[in-house]
């Protein structure tokens, strides 16, 4: 009779369970689809850069379709010079000659389907990194750079990754507040994202030196990707009219790794 009732009590048990399964529809609101913004001022050969595309809905494919037809203009404030911005493929304008300069502020206008976008940025003073290495860890290695941070206080930098070419999904900053003024050795540890350095990789970082707006938009964001609630928030953007995304006013320092 033991032996039965070690079988049958489980058996019983298994079926109450699968007897109070319940499938669930869940109705997903539609929402009219947002401008997203990708515009960069950078102070090398890059330019200005806009990436422009709309927003799907959660249960469309992650396909961002591309805005074409915008009229893009970047405005030197400090040099009162204005660039206008050919779109090279759909969604995607670019001035190579816009380079930036330390120092100058910036000012962007986006004029497309009756809509007008704007935003301001002034590029802080370029800090070079002098080296990247591997770290040898505990439990695994990670990326470190090293930079001399500048006296005055209230720098700001973020640390885009590449890997073969491709830029990963880790979101790594940095500020002065507790160190200003010194050498600084930046561990890359500790991105949010799911990428994971493997053997062979060949990895850029691009420090850029943003300014405090930007630093909120990416610790935000950063925030928004690690939390878990049903609704996330939409990151800190810099930007006028309504439109995701930021506008990028920075300078540009890259050095390249091999993992081994």
């Amino acid at each position: 009779m033991k032996f039965l009732k070690n079988i049958i009590l489980p058996f019983i048990a298994i079926s109450l369970i699968s007897s109070c399964q319940k499938v669930i529809n869940i109705n997903l609101n539609k929402a009219d689809p947002k401008y997203v913004i990708e515009a960069n001022v950078v102070d090398d050969t890059t330019g200005c850069t806009v990436k422009l595309s709309k927003t799907v809905n959660f249960d469309e494919s992650n396909v961002f379709p591309a805005v074409s037809g915008a009229v893009i203009t970047i405005k030197d404030l400090t040099a009162g010079t204005t660039y206008t911005l050919p779109e090279l493929r759909p969604g995607f304008y670019r001035d190579e000659t816009a380079t930036g300069v330390p120092g100058h502020r910036y000012q962007m206008t986006i004029a497309v389907d009756g809509k007008t976008f704007t935003g301001e940025g002034q590029m802080p003073q370029h800090v070079a990194m002098d080296t990247i290495y591997r770290t040898i860890g505990v439990f695994d290695s990670v990326t470190a750079i090293s930079y001399y941070d500048p006296a005055p206080m209230g720098n700001y930098y973020y640390f885009a990754e590449y890997s073969n070419g491709a830029q990963t999904d880790n979101i790594y900053i940095s500020s002065d507040d507790f160190r200003n003024g010194q050498r600084i050795v930046q561990n890359l540890n500790r991105g949010g994202g799911d990428y994971e350095p493997q053997a062979g990789d060949y990895i850029t970082i691009d420090m850029q030196c943003i300014d405090s707006a930007m630093y909120q938009y990416y610790y935000s964001l950063r925030q928004t990707k690690n939390q878990n609630a049903a609704t996330p928030a939409n990151p800190v953007t810099n930007l006028q009219g309504g439109a995701l995304g930021y506008f990028s006013v920075h300078t540009s320092s890259r050095r390249s790794v091999i993992i081994h």
